[in-house]
């Protein structure tokens, strides 16, 4: 080789397992790079700083430092990545297009700078001497990664109820961190068919999804090392009304007022009204959580219906009042509910219920003989005579009649029927025989009380009837 002439120089990259001094050369962006070699004979200079392990966070900065006691003649420290066999550094020039890395070097160290650090960072750092053979020193670099949230299903989810649905909580991270969903009302996930509080897995699955499966389930991340990640993902389950009445017979008298209630679950929460024969009797429909008094139609007389809501989460309560109830008002009330997954409703019969008089307070001790007489607490009007007995059903009519004459009172000159009056006798012979009968079956147990109400009840409106 001519004097003068350029001499191509070479690097020692030997792996620190390799044993025979393998020189290679290199080339770093298209440039021959050269080295300056020492042979075998000279000692190397001892590593004052060597290299130590270090752990960092995905995201922070990490400084790897290098140092010998002295570099001598034409030595120099050089930084290679071993898992992807990447020079990084020779003396004080870098050698990567990394802008991550930085390097800071002078004549006896060389102090490698990686910010923010990456996963992909993590593995061995060899800090060199191009010594023939090598000196080195070695670094591990342990990058931890945060849970970080990959797949997520999201705050919110809705779905038909039915339908199978999955609620993803995927997560990256090293060490791999364990997932874990719970309810957030600190409620069983599953109860059937058996209770589950606890599921495992970056999923939560729903085969088949029902109503009470609806609410908030949280994801926490975890592994133990840096800091956990949770999130809340709530479920909404849609399903159409479902109603419940009251009662669907309710009976009133003419003149009160009445209210019909149905109740109804839902989600999305349903609209309700009413309806009468087939007419909407409903003007507005509440909305609000709360009780509220919505105005009364002002279509109908004397403002004739007034709705009233209350709501409690899927709840909702609807009351229809109707005031001063007529005979035209007995009739068929339909509740309705109706949301955009389907509707539902449920009819209530209003009838009239008519005034009951006071009844006779009966004795207990049964009659001896056809003739006894029995006592009740109010009087009889007979005949515009107030009398503290009620005749039995045995008792003659001619004696009455002729004590009737023998005191004096007129009685109609009306044409009998069956051997009786046919005006105000008939009908105080009827009653007489129809309670007489009843309150001997009553004390015979032969009747309840109820029953012998029951036929108080219809002799008085024969009487209204025929008056």
């Amino acid at each position: 080789m001519a004097r003068g002439e350029p001499v191509e120089r070479k690097a020692i990259i030997t792996s620190p397992l390799g044993a025979d001094g393998q020189t290679l050369p290199f080339q770093i962006n298209g440039r021959r790079e050269a080295l300056r070699t020492i042979g075998v004979g000279s000692a190397p200079p001892e590593f004052v700083h060597p290299a130590h392990n270090v752990t960092v966070v995905e995201g922070q900065e990490v400084t790897l430092m290098c140092s010998v006691s002295t570099l001598k003649d034409y030595k120099q420290l050089a930084w290679v990545h071993e898992e992807s066999q990447t020079i990084l550094s020779i003396g004080r020039h870098l050698y990567t297009r990394i802008p991550r890395l930085s390097l800071h070097a002078d004549h006896h160290s060389a102090a490698l700078t990686v910010s923010p650090v990456l996963s992909t960072d993590r593995g061995w750092y060899m800090c060199q001497l191009n010594t023939n053979p090598m000196t080195y020193t070695r670094s591990y670099l342990q990058v931890l990664v945060p849970p970080t949230l990959e797949d997520w299903s999201g705050s919110y989810v809705e779905v038909r109820e039915g339908v199978s649905v999955r609620l993803t909580c995927n997560a990256r991270a090293f060490p791999p961190a364990l997932t874990t969903w719970r309810r957030s009302d600190a409620e069983p996930i599953f109860r059937t068919p058996k209770t589950v509080w606890v599921v495992e897995g970056a999923d939560l699955v729903f085969e088949s999804v029902r109503r009470v499966h609806g609410g908030a389930y949280t994801c926490h991340v975890d592994n133990k090392v840096t800091a956990p990640v949770s999130r809340t993902t709530h479920l909404t389950v849609t399903y159409a009304p479902v109603l419940w009445l009251g009662r669907e017979l309710v009976g009133v008298k003419a003149g009160e007022d009445i209210t019909l209630n149905c109740s109804s679950e839902a989600n999305p929460p349903p609209s309700h009204y009413w309806s009468a024969n087939g007419t909407n009797v409903t003007t507005k429909k509440s909305r609000s959580p709360r009780l509220r008094m919505l105005p009364p139609d002002l279509s109908f007389p004397g403002h004739k219906y007034q709705v009233d809501e209350m709501r409690l989460s899927t709840r909702t309560e609807v009351l229809l009042t109707i005031r001063s109830v007529g005979h035209k008002d007995f009739t068929h009330y339909r509740c309705h509910a109706v949301n955009p997954i389907g509707q539902a409703e449920g009819t209530i019969r209003l009838y009239g219920r008519f005034p009951v008089p006071k009844q006779a307070s009966l004795t207990t001790q049964p009659p001896t003989n056809a003739s006894t007489k029995v006592r009740v607490e109010r009087p009889w009007r007979n005949n515009n005579r107030v009398t503290d007995v009620m005749p039995s059903r045995n008792t003659s009519k001619k004696a009455s009649a002729d004590d009737d004459q023998r005191k004096g009172r007129r009685l109609k000159n009306y044409p009998r029927h069956g051997g009786r009056f046919n005006d105000t006798t008939l009908i105080v012979d009827l009653i007489m025989d129809v309670e007489g009968g009843a309150t001997t079956c009553y004390l015979q147990k032969l009747l309840r009380a109820s029953d012998v109400v029951v036929v108080f009840h219809v002799l008085f409106l024969l009487v209204r009837e025929m008056h």
